[in-house]
């Protein structure tokens, strides 16, 4: 067990932690864009689409 901790204690450091920080400060920032265009992409006006006349193509 104690190993295993010197082992953690040298891989993980302080720029390790730093750059794990950021990732996922940017991960909660594209979730927060995904959520907020979603949420703005349900209340636009859906346009409606008319079906159109099939060409007859059989000759």
């Amino acid at each position: 067990m104690i190993t295993m901790a010197v082992v953690l204690a040298c891989v993980i450091n302080g720029d390790a932690i730093t750059g794990l920080l950021r990732q996922a400060a940017w991960l909660v920032v594209a979730v927060i864009v995904l959520i907020v265009v979603q949420a703005t992409a349900s209340r636009l006006p859906q346009p409606r689409v008319k079906p159109g006349v099939v060409p007859d193509t059989s000759g």
